[in-house]
Parts: C-alpha cells; sequence; structure tokens
C-alpha cells in the first residue's frame, strides 16, 4: 500500500473502532442489559440470554483483539515510517492481523494440525461483532420489549395487593384469607421477573393472565372497600335499609287491602294474590346484626347488597300487583260507563224500549251490579247489546274495544285486564 493508502485505511478503521467503542459502551449501559446480567431467570429467557451472552462475550473478546491491532497500527505510523514499516502496517491493515481463540471444535471434528488460535483480518473482525451485536441486542431488545409491557401492570397488581392487605388488615380479616389470590400473584410476578419472553408469541406480548388478575384483585378490594364503609357507616345504612323496608310494608298493605276489595267486587279475572315478603325482609336485618356482632364486615357488605336489591325487587312487585288490581276495578267502571252510553244511545234512536236490546241491557247491568261480578261475562253481554243496537239502528258495527272476538286484544277477551 501507499503511503495516502495506509492513512486513509488507518484513518477509517480507527473511525470504526472509535464507533464500536461508543456502542459497546452503550451496550454495557442498556437497562435491559444490566437487568439480565442480574436476574435469576427461568425456562425460555433463560435459554435466549446465555444466547446471548454467549454473543456479548464473543463481541468483547474480538473488539479486544480488533484494538490491540489498530493501537498498533497507530503506533507503527506515528514512529515516522521507519524501515519495513509500510509493509507492516500493509499487513496489519489488509492482512490476516487479529488474532482470535479458535472457535470451540468438537474432538471428533479436529484435524490433526488444529490450533487454539485463529488469525482473521480486521475486516472479517469487524463482521464478526456486528453478527455477534446483532444477535445480542435482539434478545436484549425482546427482553426489554416484555417487560417494558409487563412490569407496569405488575407493578399496579402490586400496589392493589397492598391496598388489599391493608383493608383486610383493617376489617380485621385473617392472614390467610386471600392466600390463594397472592399465590397466583406470585406465581405471575416470577413469570414476569424471570421468564418474560414465555408470555411473547407471534411477536405480541399476552398480557391474558395479569389482566384476569387484575380483575380478580378489583374484584376483592371492592369488596373490601364496600366491608369497611359497611363498618364506618352500619347504623345510618340500616336506618335506610329499614325505612326502605317500612315502604315495602305500606305497599303490600295497600295492595292487600285492594285486593280485598276487588275480591268482594270482582269474581273473573281472579284477583292475583300479593305475598308478603316483609317477614323475610326484616329477618335479613337480624341476620346482618348477628354479622356485625362477628366482625364479618365483609361478610356484611354482600349482604347489605344483597337485601337492597330484594327489598327494590319487592316494592317494584307490589306496585304491579296494585296496579293489576286497581285495573279491574277501573275496567268495571269502564263497562258501566259504557253501558250507560250505550243504553243513551238506544234511547236517542227510538229503541230503548225494544224487547231484544231490554233483555241484553238487564243482563249486563245485572252482571256489573251484582258484586262480585264476572267481567268477562259482562264484556260478552255489552258486546252483544252494541251489536244488536247497530243491527236495529241499521248501521255496520264499528269496531269496538269492548267487542270480544278475533279482533279484539287480550284485555278485551277476558274482561280488559291482563296479568
Amino acid at each position: 500500500m501507499s503511503w495516502e493508502g495506509i492513512d486513509h485505511e488507518l484513518n477509517r478503521v480507527r473511525g470504526e473502532a472509535d464507533r464500536i467503542t461508543l456502542n459497546l459502551a452503550d451496550l454495557d449501559a442498556h437497562v435491559g442489559h444490566q437487568l439480565l446480567k442480574g436476574a435469576a431467570l427461568e425456562g425460555r429467557t433463560r435459554e435466549r440470554w446465555e444466547h446471548a451472552d454467549a454473543h456479548v462475550h464473543t463481541l468483547w473478546t474480538v473488539y479486544d483483539a480488533f484494538r490491540l491491532v489498530v493501537d498498533e497500527a497507530a503506533r507503527l505510523r506515528a514512529d515516522g515510517g521507519g524501515p519495513g514499516a509500510q509493509a507492516a502496517l500493509t499487513a496489519l491493515l489488509n492482512g490476516p492481523s487479529v488474532v482470535l481463540p479458535a472457535r470451540h471444535t468438537p474432538l471428533g471434528e479436529r484435524g490433526l494440525l488444529h490450533a487454539d488460535e485463529e488469525t482473521v483480518t480486521l475486516a472479517d473482525a469487524v463482521a464478526r461483532m456486528s453478527a455477534a451485536y446483532e444477535e445480542a441486542t435482539g434478545v436484549i431488545s425482546e427482553v426489554g420489549t416484555a417487560w417494558d409491557v409487563l412490569h407496569p401492570r405488575l407493578g399496579e397488581l402490586d400496589a392493589m395487593w397492598q391496598e388489599i392487605g391493608t383493608l383486610s388488615d383493617m376489617v380485621e380479616l385473617d392472614e390467610d384469607e386471600y392466600e390463594a389470590l397472592r399465590a397466583d400473584l406470585a406465581a405471575v410476578g416470577a413469570t414476569v421477573r424471570t421468564d418474560p419472553l414465555s408470555l411473547v408469541g407471534d411477536g405480541r406480548v399476552d398480557t391474558s393472565a395479569l389482566d384476569h388478575l387484575r380483575q380478580a384483585l378489583e374484584r376483592v378490594r371492592g369488596e373490601l372497600r364496600d366491608a369497611l364503609r359497611m363498618r364506618d357507616s352500619y347504623t345510618e345504612s340500616v336506618e335506610r335499609l329499614g325505612s326502605a323496608i317500612d315502604g315495602v310494608e305500606e305497599a303490600v298493605a295497600r295492595a292487600r287491602g285492594l285486593r280485598a276489595r276487588v275480591v268482594a267486587k270482582v269474581s273473573s279475572p281472579a284477583a292475583v294474590e300479593v305475598p308478603d315478603p316483609v317477614p323475610g325482609l326484616r329477618a335479613g336485618i337480624g341476620e346482618m346484626d348477628s354479622l356485625r356482632a362477628r366482625g364479618r364486615w365483609r361478610e356484611l357488605g354482600t349482604r347489605l347488597g344483597e337485601l337492597q336489591r330484594a327489598v327494590h325487587e319487592a316494592a317494584d312487585d307490589a306496585r304491579d300487583r296494585e296496579e293489576d288490581l286497581a285495573g279491574l276495578m277501573e275496567r268495571r267502571a269502564e263497562l258501566r260507563g259504557r253501558l250507560d252510553a250505550f243504553r243513551a244511545r238506544a234511547a236517542r234512536l227510538g229503541l230503548a224500549e225494544d224487547e231484544r236490546l231490554a233483555e241484553l241491557h238487564a243482563r249486563a247491568h245485572a252482571e256489573l251490579w251484582t258484586a262480585p261480578c264476572d267481567l268477562r261475562a259482562a264484556t260478552v253481554f255489552l258486546s252483544s247489546y252494541l251489536r244488536a243496537l247497530h243491527e236495529l239502528g241499521g248501521t255496520e258495527t264499528p269496531g269496538d274495544r269492548t267487542t270480544p272476538g278475533t279482533g279484539a286484544s287480550d284485555g278485551e277477551s277476558d274482561g280488559g285486564v291482563s296479568r
């Protein structure tokens, strides 16, 4: 090589050496690299890291040998180019000058002249370092990406578990109350810390195990928060619940009183029964008092929620039954009013004394003013009266909600009340 060529090549390899030095320093300081070096890894992650760590070792080994040659070439050039320097520099920069430990070769594959060392060019050394660097950084980046996704989630779960422990102490639960949940968290945490790559597939990090555990922790934390509120506001909660039960009792009493009047005045359709849920609801408060005496605050919170739902459902049921019963009385009044209106129409047409109409009116009137009355039968008589009135008056029978038959609703066919 000419001196100009030597200087050009020397500057190039020195620049490569400087860049490699910086990248190796970044690799060594990389958080993921430091975590991997200090972690007790297991499973797939351990296998991948052992593979990557071997490449890191190779990278540093080749780099040290490469740097020795570059530094030697720089020293020779700095000496001013004495006799033989040009040839020596050419050999260092272009020839096989980087001495490396020979790659491990099984005994059965070795020849008689197998050496413990091999010599490569600077370019070959750079190629080897590049390949080792890519292998190592690929694994480090993969593990780092998995940890970036998993560690924040695991941190949130650990914080939730700490809160659950605090709440458990506040409501005086046994230490082993959530042992299964603690074991699940420990198992997931161990996987995240020691084998994160076991949760990676098709380039995606699988967080389903952490997500399911989060749901379980949120549920338990919610129960404990409710239990704590229950402990601190038990008296007020029971008073509100008792007041709501009083409201149910009043609604049931109104519905039962109305039912007694309906049964006395209407025989068909049959009046709905009105059960009394109040004794059972009040017994629920007694159960809550027993749980309170034993300090079972979490169960108490759950029982309160159940009773609140039961009271709400009982109140709705009582109102529905009262509306159903009131509907029977309203239907009787409606049918009476329609019979009077039809009678007045017959009088305007001069048909009030017609024998057929008189008989139908008498039967409908008797049914509606007899206690208890049959609303279904009264509806049939009233419809017959209206039909006869239109026939005698010479007009077509219009659609009327009192007329039973294929065009009538279920409510009209059975007296106007559906349940």
